[in-house]
């Protein structure tokens, strides 16, 4: 009604009344910016595969939290946290459950890519994690994504 834009058309489905997904005006106004700086658009990278824990996950597979990034592996042979990446170097393992990064709780409705997409590259995060039924901190630096 006032005439603002609010989002951006990314990609439409045809053949499925038209329907279209838009990018929120808010991410492409910093995304324009960084292109403008840049050249490109940085984005920070901790480099982990994982799976957002559930009530009802954390009841099937008896874990001990229901809420945290599950760090797993998508398929055999294809290791859940990437080779020389900020989570490898902060000592991430497969298995671990990231409770909470930048002292954020990661829940389904505050997922851990929502938490990064906030960080800048080079910050340093701290991140609380649950191994073998224990809680530790560990801290990386982010890295742009290549």
């Amino acid at each position: 009604m006032e005439g603002k834009v609010i989002g951006v058309n990314t990609a439409m489905v045809f053949g499925a009344q038209n329907i279209g997904f838009a990018i929120p005006i808010s991410y492409v106004k910093k995304d324009l910016n960084e292109v403008k700086k840049y050249g490109k658009i940085i984005v920070p990278f901790l480099g982990v595969k994982y799976i957002l824990v559930s009530e009802e996950m954390a009841r099937v597979n008896k874990l001990p939290v229901h809420y945290g990034a599950l760090v797993v592996r998508e398929t055999l042979g294809e290791p859940p946290v990437i080779k020389d990446s900020p989570a490898e170097k902060a000592g991430v393992k497969e298995f671990d459950i990231i409770l909470e990064c930048r002292n954020e709780k990661i829940t389904l409705k505050n997922p851990l890519a929502n938490i990064l997409q906030k960080c800048k590259v080079g910050e340093k995060i701290p991140m609380k994690v649950l191994r073998e039924g224990q809680e530790i901190e560990l801290i990386t630096a982010l890295e742009e994504k290549e």
